[in-house]
């Protein structure tokens, strides 16, 4: 190669090397310039919002504790009336039908006494015979023994065949009389009176019907006194349920079982319908369910009480009712909606205006109501929004509730504004 295109060659190289640091500098310049001209982001004061929560002050107090239950209601009485006598049924009540009430000493049915009525008096006949007949004998003895032993005449076998004869008619007599009774007893079964008030359940006997001894004819209920069998769980049972403590007296029972319960009085409500209740006395424990551990309780409900309710549909047998016992009082208690306790038996309370989780000791749940026996002091403000999983420590703002002067509910917050 030349020395003239080794020149050339040089200079091209020269000129690139020249051109690429101009174009480095003008990029570099327009940079800067453009630097210059951005201006600095405006700097934004972060803030906390804070959660608007409703708040409850813990007060302590003493609630008295009420146990809800479930039962069917049933007579006092359920009584089954068989024919005790054989023979075809000559009268029958004429409101003898299932749901009728019939008075006590009514006539139920009767049944064709006609032979009854025949061996009674064939009977009574025989025994006015008999009657006599002992009376003779019991002459001839007293007779006989006394020629022979103070008269020396006859011999001692006529005494004893006088005193023979008295012993057969004496039997022959009682076992007539018994006879007469039997038969009047009979008699007596043909016909079948209401033992008390009662209301016909069931029935399986028609006018001119054949009946035989044993056979049931008629259901009869009592519904002068109602009862209702509920289930209780044994704890609420042990804990709350009142007890006569002394056993000592007429009608203690046993030291193996459950201590007379309180005769207090007691809510019975249809579930059906609200309104219509009645007042139950606690009468007795009744079972222990070891399958269920629940303690089985009864209670009784007089009817006369519906008298005066004038009510076509009382509560009446078979209804399914609730019911609503007065049990123990709890003590020092915090009375917070249900809603502000968790599952993990914790609650939400305002320290400093932040939230805190503290774990506290449920006493009792009662209807929509938590009652707190250990973990909150006096004045706490607990939380009672419902908050799902919040931040520990986060910031709060109490809403209180208040009423206005036309009793709609406003809430005020802390600053003063009113929110509908």
């Amino acid at each position: 190669m030349s020395e003239q295109q080794q020149n050339s060659m040089r200079a091209t190289v020269i000129i690139r090397v020249v051109a690429c640091l101009i174009i480095l500098l003008i990029g570099f310049g327009g940079f800067r310039f453009l630097k210059g001209k951005k201006k600095a982001p405006v700097q934004v004061k972060q803030v906390e919002r804070p959660l608007r929560v409703e708040a409850l002050a813990a007060t302590f107090k003493d609630v008295p504790v009420l146990i809800g239950a479930h039962g069917d209601l049933r007579s006092i009485r359920m009584v089954e009336i068989a024919a005790e006598v054989a023979g075809n049924v000559v009268e029958v009540h004429p409101r003898l039908q299932t749901g009728e009430v019939i008075s006590e000493g009514e006539l139920l049915f009767a049944i064709d006494d006609r032979d009854y009525r025949t061996e009674y008096e064939s009977n009574k006949t025989r025994l006015a015979i008999l009657k006599r007949d002992k009376e003779l004998t019991v002459r001839e003895l007293k007779r006989m023994r006394t020629l022979f032993e103070e008269n020396k005449v006859g011999t001692r076998a006529g005494v004893e065949k006088a005193e023979q004869a008295a012993n057969n008619s004496a039997d022959r007599f009682a076992q007539v009389q018994q006879a007469m009774i039997r038969a009047e007893i009979k008699l007596e079964r043909c016909k079948v009176f209401a033992p008390f008030t009662c209301r016909i359940t069931s029935k399986n006997i028609e006018k001119g019907q054949y009946v035989a001894p044993g056979k049931i004819v008629l259901g009869l209920a009592d519904d002068s006194i109602l009862e209702i069998e509920v289930p209780l769980d044994s704890r609420d049972a042990f804990e709350w349920l009142q007890f006569i403590e002394s056993r000592v007296g007429e009608g203690a029972g046993s030291e193996a079982w459950f201590a007379s319960v309180k005769p207090v009085q007691c809510d019975v409500i249809w579930t059906e319908n609200a309104s219509n209740r009645a007042i139950g006395i606690m009468n007795r424990v009744s079972f222990f369910d070891k399958n269920t551990r629940t303690v089985k309780v009864v209670l009784q409900i007089d009817s006369r009480q519906f008298s005066n309710q004038n009510r076509p549909m009382p509560l009446v047998s078979g209804m399914f009712c609730r019911v609503v016992i007065p049990g123990g009082t709890m003590h020092h208690v915090v009375e917070l909606p249900r809603w502000a306790v968790s599952f993990e038996h914790t609650v939400y309370v305002i320290r400093d205006d932040r939230l805190e989780t503290v774990p506290v000791q449920v006493a009792r749940v009662q209807e929509n109501n938590s009652y707190i026996s250990n973990g909150l002091e006096e004045g706490d403000m607990v939380i009672t929004t419902r908050l799902v999983n919040p931040l520990e420590r986060s910031l709060v703002k109490v809403i209180k509730k208040e009423k206005n002067k036309r009793g709609k509910i406003q809430k005020k917050s802390d600053e003063g504004g009113v929110k509908k």
